[in-house]
């Protein structure tokens, strides 16, 4: 992403009026994972609809929800090529096809240092399935695309639709 965050962000508030709170999670480096818990006071439930392993690489739908309320819609797309270490590979694989479990927290599982490197910050249109996870008649939602590095290797690369506005 060439436009640092804080412009694209204050770009789509001047247009859409985003909450702090929504600016908060356009455009943190951070687990969206805790700050959902810290705001919300509660734990983060991850509902996963679909995943899938089509040529090494892992790909998840899940939703993040908090006090039965859905927040966030996410898509992930994991190459586990990109990790290096076999028994790491097969651990992190493991997680997430045996369970719910936030990436943030599976990340900190392993003990994994890593970073977030934001590619795309938009407020966008939804199709109707989203709406229908979300529990929203919004049409458009801000959204996210980042990626976490991991030993200068995109380890993931997510996409997250933020319903969390109209529950604040």
């Amino acid at each position: 992403m060439k436009t640092p965050p804080y412009v694209k962000i204050s770009e789509l508030q001047q247009k859409y009026n985003l909450k702090n709170e929504e600016k908060i999670f356009l455009g943190t480096d951070g687990s969206i994972t805790n700050l959902l818990e810290i705001l919300f006071n509660d734990k983060v439930i991850v509902k996963t609809i679909s995943q899938m392993t089509i040529e090494d690489t892992y790909y998840r739908t899940v939703i993040l929800k908090i006090k039965n309320i859905p927040m966030i819609y996410a898509t992930s797309k994991i190459p586990l090529k990109n990790i290096k270490n076999n028994e790491l590979r097969e651990n992190i694989s493991k997680d997430l096809l045996s369970a719910d479990i936030p990436i943030g927290k599976i990340l900190k599982m392993h003990n994994l240092e890593t970073r977030r490197e934001i590619k795309n910050i938009t407020y966008d249109s939804i199709d109707k399935n989203v709406q229908q996870y979300l529990e929203t008649t919004k049409t458009e939602l801000p959204q996210r695309t980042y990626n976490i590095i991991y030993k200068n290797n995109i380890l993931m690369e997510l996409t997250e639709i933020f319903n969390v506005g109209e529950h604040l």
